[in-house]
This record gives structure tokens, sequence and C-alpha cells, in this order.
């Protein structure tokens, strides 16, 4: 072949070539530039979806106690002669000295009277099956000459229940047994200055006696 056909057909493919590029310019976009570095896509790391678990509050409903209720004063009976029996006994010695307290044991306080002078209170009934009579003489004035009295009476027949007798001044107490019956108390006084009586009970039978 001549060198001339073989520069004719050289040209003629390279005329090809530049009318392939024109008609198809799309084709230069695959084609790697010299030096440059091909670019690697990253597929981005999936997240894992957290679910929460909703927290709900738990409300503790304390478990409810007895209330203790204030104690209620015993007042005096503005009719005294009404009842069976409205003078002290004769004889009060008979009483003996006070028990011992309830050693050991929660006391409630549910009822107290506090007076400067003696009368017959009015009638109360207690519903639990032991309960204590704590009274305390105030004399100081005349402490040598301080006397206090006081009997525990059934209502429907005076009977005496049980009582005690304070000289000078001090504190007794008297361990009752009797309940849910009317009662009332005769109380005599000389040359003191006042006088608290508290009746009071165990916790376990205020709890348990209260509402019935």
């Amino acid at each position: 072949m001549e060198k001339g056909d073989i520069l004719t057909l050289v040209g003629g493919v390279i005329i090809v070539f530049i009318i392939a590029i024109a008609a198809n310019p799309h084709y230069l976009s695959g084609i790697p530039s010299f030096g440059a570095k091909p670019s690697v896509t990253i597929a981005p790391t999936p997240v894992p979806t957290m679910y929460s678990t909703p927290v709900v509050p738990v409300t503790m409903t304390p478990t409810p106690k007895p209330t203790v209720a204030p104690p209620y004063r015993i007042s005096y009976n503005s009719s005294p002669f009404s009842y069976p029996r409205f003078k002290m006994p004769d004889n009060t010695g008979v009483f003996g000295a006070g028990d011992i307290p309830l050693r050991g044991r929660d006391m409630v306080t549910f009822a107290y009277i506090n007076e400067l002078k003696g009368g017959l209170t009015q009638k109360f009934r207690v519903p639990y099956p032991v309960w204590a009579i704590n009274a305390t003489v105030i004399a100081n004035r005349t402490p040598q000459y301080g006397n206090f009295k006081m009997v525990l009476c059934y209502g429907n027949n005076g009977t005496i229940i049980d009582g005690m007798e304070i000289l000078n001044r001090g504190s007794m107490t008297r361990l009752i047994e009797t309940s849910n019956a009317d009662v009332y108390m005769i109380v005599t006084t000389a040359y003191i200055d006042s006088y608290e009586i508290n009746l009071e009970t165990p916790k376990d039978y205020y709890e348990n006696y209260t509402s019935k």
C-alpha cells in the first residue's frame, strides 16, 4: 500500500471519530482524566432505630394510719341533784394507794377534766375495755392543807366503781375495766389551786374500739 493511501486511511478514521464524538458527547464522561483519582461514593451507615419504652410513674398509696382525735373535755353537770348519788362517801381511804400505770404501752388521752373546784361531771361512756384515770393536783399556796377526792359511779344507780384521794398535792392513777356504760365522777376539793384528770387508754385499744 502506498504511503499516501495510508495517510488517507488514517485521516478518514480520525474524521469518523470526530464526527462520532460530536454526535454523542456523553461518551467522554466515562473516560477518566489522567492524574485524577476516581470518585468513590460511600453509602451512609444505616443508624438503627431506637424504640423508647414510655416510663409510667407509679404512685405509691401510703397505708392509712388511724387518726388520734383531740381529747374532749368533760364538764360539770348543771343539775347534780338529779343523779342517783351526788354526795362523796365518808371514807375514801378504802380505795388505797394508786395503781401502777401501764408501763411500756403507748397511751392515748381521749378525754380530760380541768377544774378549780369540785362538782359532778356530765355522764360519759368509755368504749375501751381497759383505761386509766390519771389525776394531778396543784396546791402551791397551801400544799399542807390540800385535799382532793374523786369517785367514779355508774350513771344508772350511783354505785361506786372506784375512787381516789390525794392529800396535799401530787398525782395518782386508777386503772378501770368498766366499758360501754354511762358513768360520771363526783369530785371534792379543799385548799388546792386546780386539778386535772386525764382519761387514757392504750393506743391499740384506741385504734380497735374508737369507731365501734
